[in-house]
């Protein structure tokens, strides 16, 4: 909580999955009762999907990979032996701190191992805090603009090149005002007794 210029050197990572018919747990939508409602396709699994992983900096959005088949800790590696050199890249420092979940192709030893020879420091994460995580912000950002008008996609092609477009169109307004938040969301998490926050 009384970290100031330190958030600043966190990169914020996560993985997110989008389905070509809307983003995961959606099934309503507000519409003008004066109209005729829209109907939506609901394709089986959403019709098709397509998993991603992004990092974001005080900077701006740092580095976007779309992920191809099952995930494990080999792959995860693969994605931050790359990702490294874009981070450098971006934050212009040596001593930046790293953030990830605790899923376990992050937790494997292959990647803490990694981590240590990089001499990378990762930040100490608890479990189930997705309203600590700023990237879970970003992540609702993005569906927003990628799924606007309640868009559907028909090809995952069509709607990777929605996601690369709206990710790299991402104010960096936007994302220093999630940095700046973060003192205060963990003050509400400490005077919540670690329950939900507004965030």
């Amino acid at each position: 909580m009384n970290w100031v210029t330190q958030w600043q050197k966190v990169v914020f990572s996560d993985e997110k999955k989008f389905n070509l018919d809307g983003p995961d747990g959606y099934s309503y939508y507000y519409h003008d009762l004066r109209k005729e409602e829209r109907i939506f396709s609901q394709r089986q699994h959403g019709g098709g999907s397509v998993m991603i992983w992004g990092a974001i900096s005080s900077k701006g959005v740092v580095d976007l990979r779309i992920l191809k088949g099952r995930q494990n800790s080999k792959k995860y590696l693969e994605i931050l032996k790359t990702a490294k050199i874009r981070i450098f890249d971006v934050v212009r420092d040596n001593q930046w701190i790293f953030q990830q979940d605790n899923a376990s192709i992050h937790s494997a030893k292959l990647v803490k191992d990694w981590f240590e020879e990089q001499e990378i420091t990762c930040l100490e994460w608890p479990a189930l805090s997705p309203d600590v995580n700023i990237i879970e912000n970003v992540w609702g950002y993005l569906s927003r603009k990628v799924y606007i008008n309640n868009r559907q996609f028909s090809s995952r092609e069509e709607l990777i090149n929605a996601i690369e477009k709206e990710w790299n169109d991402i104010p960096l307004s936007y994302i220093e005002t999630l940095y700046k938040s973060l003192p205060n969301r963990i003050f509400q998490i400490i005077n919540n007794n670690g329950g939900c926050t507004k965030y």
